[in-house]
């Protein structure tokens, strides 16, 4: 019976927990935890590339979060009014730089560690430093394993991906084509504008995966400026459909004719070459390629749009006159999250709070990543950690308390890890795989101690206080929200 790829991606993410987990008990740290979130935060990701990216974004965020945290500690553990003017404005840098595609992930990372450290580190400089040694062995540990179960048990590359996606885009742009041209008979309208954007988001897609790490797949890696020059003519091939139905809709009728009859020729040989250069043994084709360049190069001046080797460009400047919009929505954010932290800290300054500092730890972390998410999703996520965290609390009272061998613990963490990815297997249900998945580590972390315990008091606490900081997002997310 074959097993379907959401079931081969839930056995490959619980065989990551529990290894990372009995790795992490066997070398006696701390807290294993950290290296299961690792983990979960590279397994939902789309493809194996895009985890190594985010995986390398994490430990370099990783690094920057302890610096900076030492930073403050070393200079402001006596001026709590100091300490917490520098640490909102790193909340502020980083929710702001976390819009960015390429690195976002890392500042993201580099402030929750940075609230982490200096919230249990105690302003102990022997404690700090002991405590983000343990977090980047945790977070390398996470990584480490991840990247070995995925690459051997069932591996799905980059380039499998790619190549799926590129036979889609190559198919999309030749029945854009033919849609042209019973379009120019009938003497119809344009070409439909979700056509457009649809073909040209995915050679974004093709964009971006390029621009993954792409170890392990040897066709992108070792002819990586061919399969560039590829997406570069579908580029050019899109923007000269979109540009031929744009004429469609100004030009006069006689023009129009003259013009198109030309134009869909060269469109035509294009597509063709592309076509034979694209498919076949994985684009092997040499002489196809070949082919495909000599008449790009000859007929340069019959396409309307600029032939680039870099198709990055294309997008940037597609995207250009939406970076004031954008901007001005990631200053919105960063405002958003300090209004956030300013006032849980102020609920933990004048209201006795139990918990010490995990309270504003956790206002900080929430605020620093919930703030991107779409409004809609700030819902979902405060009825998820509402229905996560009493399954889970209560597998940690009944359940957990009687384990008393390693296999017994790591099967328990493997089995939910796999039963979440199943019940959230759709797209939509993303952020019920990350929160499902932090939630059952974070909330029982006192079982995965070299000594456990058992107290339901501090779990308990946790989820109060996160039910407290969901509150106050919801604030101000309603506040925030756009009269749309």
């Amino acid at each position: 019976m074959p097993v379907s790829p959401s079931t081969k991606n839930a056995i490959k993410v619980a065989v990551s927990v529990v290894l990372a987990i009995s790795l992490a008990l066997w070398f006696q740290w701390d807290k294993p935890y950290w290296s299961v979130i690792s983990i979960i935060a590279m397994a939902v990701n789309e493809t194996y590339g895009h985890a190594l990216r985010k995986g390398r974004n994490r430990v370099l965020g990783t690094l920057l979060g302890m610096g900076y945290a030492a930073f403050l500690i070393g200079c402001f553990s006596q001026d709590p009014l100091l300490f917490i003017v520098f640490y909102t404005l790193f909340l502020a840098y980083c929710v702001f730089m976390a819009g960015n595609q390429r690195y976002g992930y890392m500042f993201t990372i580099a402030f929750v560690v940075c609230a982490i450290i200096a919230s249990i580190g105690g302003f102990d400089s022997t404690n700090t430093f002991n405590i983000a040694v343990l977090r980047i062995q945790e977070t390398l540990l996470g990584v480490v394993v991840y990247s070995l179960v995925f690459r051997l048990l069932w591996p799905q590359e980059t380039e499998s991906h790619f190549f799926s996606t590129l036979n889609n885009v190559v198919t999309d742009l030749n029945s854009s084509y033919y849609t042209l041209l019973d379009n120019k008979k009938l003497d119809n309208k344009s070409l439909d504008t979700s056509t457009i954007s649809n073909v040209q988001t995915k050679i974004y897609k093709l964009q971006e995966l390029l621009s993954l790490p792409l170890t392990g797949s040897h066709q992108l890696q070792h002819k990586h400026r061919k399969w560039r020059f590829f997406v570069s003519v579908c580029q050019r091939v899109q923007s000269h459909i979109e540009h031929l139905s744009q004429g469609q809709k100004t030009e006069s009728e006689q023009s129009q004719t003259a013009y198109s009859e030309k134009d869909l020729r060269t469109l035509a040989s294009v597509l063709l070459l592309l076509d034979k250069a694209t498919t076949g043994d994985g684009g092997n084709n040499g002489n196809s390629h070949k082919a495909l360049r000599l008449y790009i190069q000859e007929h340069a001046a019959k396409l309307k749009a600029p032939l680039q080797e870099n198709p990055s460009t294309t997008a940037s400047l597609t995207q250009q006159p939406m970076l004031s919009n954008e901007t001005k929505a990631r200053l919105r954010n960063a405002f958003k999250a300090v209004c956030i932290l300013l006032t849980c800290m102020g609920l933990w300054i004048f209201i006795p709070l139990p918990g010490g500092t995990i309270f504003p730890m956790i206002a900080s972390v929430f605020a620093n990543v919930i703030v991107s998410m779409p409004d809609s999703m700030i819902k979902q996520a405060f009825w998820g950690t509402l229905g996560w965290g009493a399954a889970i609390l209560i597998q940690y009272t009944l359940v957990m308390p009687g384990f008393t061998e390693l296999w017994q613990l790591a099967g328990f963490y493997g089995v939910n890890i796999f039963i979440i990815w199943k019940l959230c297997e759709s797209p939509s249900l993303g952020i019920q795989k990350v929160l499902g998945g932090n939630l059952l580590v974070v909330l029982t972390m006192s079982a995965l101690q070299s000594t456990p315990s058992f107290s339901i008091e501090t779990p308990l606490l946790m989820l109060v206080n996160v039910m407290i900081c969901m509150a106050v997002i919801r604030f101000y997310t309603g506040l925030f929200a756009s009269p749309s």
